[in-house]
């Protein structure tokens, strides 16, 4: 089964494969014409009294538009198509309007729910010479046994896309869908046999297992699926659109689908799951009140025809079932081992086999409850956060979920800039978000963040350690602080074990340095790193901030990477040093011992980011709730712990882990915390700030292909290239 509503690919290069198959034959100074018209049934001739149109129930754009066009050219048959989204769709379309349709494109399981309905009418094969084309492989399947009623067309596997940008080699197995980390961001088909299929295998059972015990593990997984992931079960339009989007990171879908969707959007990959994987097969069928059967047959004749079956397939990039088209296949779509599998992998794979009604019963009855669970779900109350990328421990979400009975829906933004530009564009959008301190004051300045009423977080408040308030909300009268961090350096080991650690590294040229996309921090810190106090700055002092750091990164803008990329890059050996947050840096450095983290002694920027709730915030008390959860000493140590950041709740403390807390690039000593400062520059500098950030971006080059001094082939992660990431 599968619904291609998208296929962009040039139509060119079948017909050059058609032409270059007539002139090996030896045809001399014939066209495609006429190669066509030479293989019809003698019966099949071309009859100028024949019908003029040939109506086609199937899913969009699901023929190479040069196929039909040659169809009718040669024939003076018009076909005409009606599209469906689904395949209840098309079964309704159908079983309203039997004498609209000509022919009907369908999947195995649908195809054996038509011929019990007798919607469909035996395939007469003298009317198609080019059956024997077919693969034995596809014939005799168990929803046609005698392919009596059907004529099959492509087939391919249900796989696995995912994000390679939010998800980094993962293992290829179908339990990626139920991977906890990845809350709000999975999708699934929505289609009972693949997803039990998917569910099945992830457990190391059998697709078409009729082990009562295997059905119910199978519906538990899936139900839990829902309540631990808040996975959803969507057509296969809704998946293409989340994956390209961002907005879901890991997804079943077809696999004449996944190859078009990773070269329409990079950041796309997929995979075949090592356990196998449904198999599909799509297939023509005649509706049994079709009143065109001679214009039907002779279209099933013509796509059964070697050249012109290739021509398709390489246009949809889909696997034919048609076997005499191999010769024809592009070399791109034929070694493709999502589309032609290896025999190791096909042994693995499997179709629908039709089995039981007992088993039919069971699987019906577990989607009720799985369903049932997706209503529920649906039902609670929704709370929207917009909050930084990975910057919540795992557990919590669901824990005050279930403690709250509501569903938090997670935004999740890579820098400042794009945090700010979505809470202009659409406050209405998020309940609840998390701002650093600069963030913070410019949203309150444009009025974009409730102010509490008096004693609405005074309890949370009273928990906090005062220096960690943010210095723009001191009284906590937006805001509610949840996680303190410095901005640092990161960088080879085998290089900051021999020197000292100051912000004069940056200086150097002849290192590969990777830069924040926090413009702002970037001539804080140069300031520290000619040796002044960024809280005294003079113009002066900006502007020569500003000329040194155009004059070591003429490519500024481009070179300003999110915190992950830069750890990305520094851990592939791409980059020597970056400019970096302490928790995140001390985490990568953890898993791996040829990363170093270090305190510039100068003192670094302190940042600390907070709770607040937005001004058009659909479920204000909701979010009170949450920020009061993330308050309490056991759920503050609890983030603290995981994402390697100091918590402002005083009491966490005793819970935080002793490493953490004797690590003194997590935890500096109070002399150190002494030389620390929020980026705030003076009242009388900041118009300076802002003019040197504009002239550092805008005078930015572009970096030059094979610099030794900078990430300069891919400047991923620049405020421009800033992505968010969402699922309704």
């Amino acid at each position: 089964m599968t619904e291609n509503s998208f296929f962009t690919r040039a139509v060119l290069l079948p017909w050059l494969v058609i032409a270059a198959t007539l002139l090996f034959q030896g045809c001399d100074d014939v066209n495609v014409k006429t190669s066509i018209g030479d293989s019809l049934p003698s019966d099949a001739a071309q009859d100028p009294d024949a019908e003029s149109a040939l109506t086609i129930l199937t899913w969009g754009e699901y023929f190479s538009p040069e196929v039909v066009s040659a169809f009718a050219t040669e024939t003076g048959i018009k076909v005409e198509f009606v599209e469906f989204t689904n395949l209840d769709e098309m079964q309704a379309m159908l079983q309203s309007r039997p004498a609209d349709f000509d022919l009907v494109v369908v999947d195995g399981g649908t195809l054996a729910d038509l011929i019990d309905l007798q919607l469909v009418r035996p395939i007469d094969r003298g009317h198609i010479q080019n059956f024997g084309n077919l693969d034995s492989k596809f014939l005799g399947l168990p929803f046609d046994p005698e392919n009596t009623f059907s004529v099959p067309y492509m087939w391919g596997t249900t796989l696995l896309a995912y994000r390679s940008d939010k998800i980094e080699a993962p293992e290829e197995s179908w339990n990626l869908l139920w991977d906890e980390t990845l809350r709000g961001k999975v999708l699934m088909l929505d289609d009972e046999f693949d997803i039990y299929a998917a569910a099945l295998l992830a457990d190391g059972r059998d697709i078409n297992s009729t082990d009562p015990s295997d059905i119910e593990a199978a519906t538990q997984r899936m139900i839990d699926q829902v309540g631990k992931l808040d996975a959803r079960f969507v057509d296969i339009f809704k998946v293409r659109e989340a994956l390209i989007a961002g907005d879901c990171w890991a997804s079943m879908t077809y696999s004449s689908d996944a190859a078009v969707l990773a070269e329409d959007c990079e950041e796309i990959a997929y995979f075949i799951p090592e356990e196998g994987a449904p198999l599909w097969l799509d297939s023509f069928v005649i509706p049994r009140e079709s009143q065109n059967l001679d214009a039907a047959y002779r279209f099933l004749e013509f796509l059964c025809r070697p050249e012109v079956a290739a021509a398709n397939s390489n246009d949809l990039w889909c696997a034919s079932a048609n076997r005499a088209a191999k010769p024809f296949l592009s070399k791109e779509v034929l070694e493709d081992p999502t589309l032609y599998l290896s025999d190791e992998q096909l042994a693995k794979c499997q179709f629908d086999a039709q089995s039981s009604p007992e088993r039919q019963r069971l699987v019906n009855q577990g989607l009720k409850r799985v369903f049932d669970r997706v209503r529920e779900e649906e039902k609670k109350p929704q709370l929207s956060l917009l909050i930084w990328e990975d910057y919540l421990a795992p557990g919590i979400v669901e824990r005050f979920e279930e403690e709250a009975g509501v569903r938090l829906k997670i935004t999740e933004v890579e820098n400042s800039e794009r945090l700010k530009q979505e809470m202009a564009s659409a406050p209405d959008r998020f309940d609840l978000l998390v701002a650093d301190e600069q963030t913070l004051r410019e949203l309150m300045s444009l009025r974009l963040v409730h102010p509490f009423s008096k004693g609405e977080v005074s309890e949370t408040a009273s928990l906090m350690d005062l220096s960690f308030a943010s210095p723009v909300d001191r009284e906590f009268g937006h805001s509610v602080p949840y996680l303190r961090g410095l901005t640092v350096l990161a960088g080879r080991k085998e290089l900051l074990d021999e020197v000292e650690p100051s912000w004069s590294l940056l200086w150097r040229e002849d290192l590969r340095i990777g830069i924040l996309d926090e413009p702002a921090d970037m001539v804080w810190i140069a300031l520290l790193g000619l040796g002044y106090d960024p809280a005294k700055a003079t113009p002066g002092q900006i502007e020569e901030a500003g000329q040194k750091l155009a004059e070591r990164f003429p490519d500024f803008a481009s070179r300003m990477t999110d915190l992950f990329t830069g750890l990305d890059e520094l851990e592939a050996g791409n980059l020597d040093l970056i400019v970096t947050y302490n928790g995140d840096a001390a985490s990568r450095a953890a898993e791996n011992p040829e990363i170093a983290v270090i305190v510039p002694e100068e003192g670094v920027p302190l940042w600390i980011d907070s709770f607040a709730i937005s001004r058009e915030a659909r479920q204000p008390a909701i979010a009170l709730e949450f920020i009061r959860f993330m308050g309490k000493p056991e759920t503050a140590a609890e983030s603290s712990n995981f994402l390697r950041y100091a918590s402002p709740t005083r009491e966490a403390r005793k819970e935080i882990a002793s490493e953490l807390l004797d690590d003194p690039v997590l935890f500096p000593s109070e002399e150190m915390l002494s030389k620390c400062a929020f980026v705030r520059f003076p009242d009388e500098v900041e118009r300076n700030v802002h003019q040197t950030i504009s002239r550092l971006v805008k005078e930015s080059r572009a970096p030059e292909v094979g610099a030794n001094d900078a990430t300069s082939e891919d400047p991923n992660g620049s405020l421009a290239d800033s992505t968010v990431g969402e699922i309704d």
